[in-house]
């Protein structure tokens, strides 16, 4: 009888993986989530001093706009 050949069945027996794979894979998780933490809290203090920068130019135009007696021809900021 002819060989038949291998085909991957969902169903059959799955093949054993490697211990060195499985920690490849965890080292790259690891690094993944490292990396993310340390962007996420770098980047925290500079957005925070923009906004505030951002806000405070906003409240200026508007005390600007409400002493000069233009509140119509001002349009709506929206943070």
């Amino acid at each position: 009888m002819p060989k038949m050949p291998k085909l991957y069945s969902p169903y059959g027996p799955r093949p054993k993986r490697s211990a060195q794979l499985v920690l490849i894979w965890m080292v790259i998780l690891v690094f993944a989530l490292v990396a993310t933490f340390y962007l996420t809290t770098r980047e925290r203090g500079i957005i925070s001093d923009t906004d505030t920068r951002l806000v405070d130019e906003i409240n200026k135009i508007k005390e600007q706009a409400e002493g000069d007696g233009a509140k119509g021809k001002m349009a709506k900021m929206v943070p």
